[in-house]
């Protein structure tokens, strides 16, 4: 492990699509951390690649807070999916559309991981192809399921919807990020069936996502069912489209009250450091960069007083 300061590392628009989405009041909440007790946890790369810590690397890139970094070494891209999906599968906070997608998504990595290590010759009795990428999936299925503990056709029906969730990745990006939140309420069939659908007919259902106060929202005005059934049994369906649920509206006292509860801890750190620190005996380069985060810090709070003061 380096010691800290900065680094240019790459980002992977795959690996990242891996990491749980965070909400704004969690970034929030992560940005605030990371300003008192700076960078704690390293960031977490394979091929100077980050794997894990890309918001930690954002944010501590944009505040000049020092980190450290932490390389990996895997055989190929599939392994570092597999540890990717695992380290995020060990969280407390994910939602169950994260943990269905992430469990997919390594079922079908560690599937090609065995294929290609078969075909390597680890197995010099293995059989056809064919087969033995079946056995193989199987085996894969089965294992990840009692480690996970649910059924092997769980995960393989998992797998069916991580790449559902990937095809709409391609058309629609904005729309994944929604429906891994929890925000959006939306069956395995229906993802299914959206993934199907033309790249039109998804951007016409995708802004429609979220418009109103109401717990449900139905697309009646759509010319196709998210069942995506054949036409000829149109008219044994419903007129309207299946409701898509959705998540109480935003509360626009949440971020206002997060950084209430949250200044305390930044008032108490700064008078600890005022009080207990031996100002003469820190090095310059950390005053300074001390020097520039409170003069960031005031610079923010006479901003937010100004827009306080404007709306009263």
């Amino acid at each position: 492990m380096m010691g800290k300061g900065y680094e240019q590392l790459k980002i992977d628009a795959e690996f990242k699509n891996l990491i749980r989405p965070l909400s704004r009041e969690e970034y929030a909440q992560l940005e605030a951390n990371l300003v008192v007790d700076g960078c704690r946890e390293p960031i977490t790369t394979w091929n100077g690649t980050i794997v894990d810590g890309h918001n930690r690397y954002e944010i501590c890139n944009r505040l000049h807070i020092p980190y450290a970094i932490q390389e990996l070494s895997f055989e190929g891209r599939e392994d570092a999916v597999v540890w990717i999906c695992g380290n995020q599968l060990g969280r407390r906070n994910i939602t169950e559309e994260t943990r269905k997608y992430l469990i997919g998504r390594q079922y079908d990595a560690e599937k090609d991981i065995n294929f290609r290590r078969n075909a390597n010759g680890y197995n010099q009795y293995a059989k056809p192809a064919s087969k033995e990428r079946r056995e193989s999936s199987r085996r894969t299925a089965t294992r990840l399921g009692d480690k996970y503990h649910i059924s092997s056709g769980a995960v393989q029906k998992y797998a069916k919807y991580s790449q559902a969730m990937d095809t709409l990745g391609e058309k629609v990006p904005e729309l994944v990020p929604k429906i891994l939140s929890g925000n959006y309420k939306i069956s395995h069939d229906n993802i299914v069936a959206l993934s199907e659908m033309d790249m039109k007919e998804v951007k016409e259902l995708s802004s429609k996502i979220g418009l109103g106060s109401a717990s449900h929202i139905r697309y009646s005005e759509s010319r196709r069912d998210l069942s995506n059934e054949p036409d000829k049994n149109s008219a044994q369906k419903p007129a309207s489209m299946p409701a898509i649920k959705t998540m109480p509206e935003y509360d626009p006292d949440s971020l206002a009250k997060g950084l209430t509860f949250t200044i305390p801890s930044w008032a108490g750190s700064i008078e600890r450091t005022r009080t207990m620190s031996d100002m003469d005996a820190v090095s310059s380069e950390t005053k300074n960069q001390l020097r520039e985060t409170l003069r960031l810090l005031q610079s923010e709070i006479v901003a937010l007083l100004a827009v306080m003061k404007e709306k009263f």
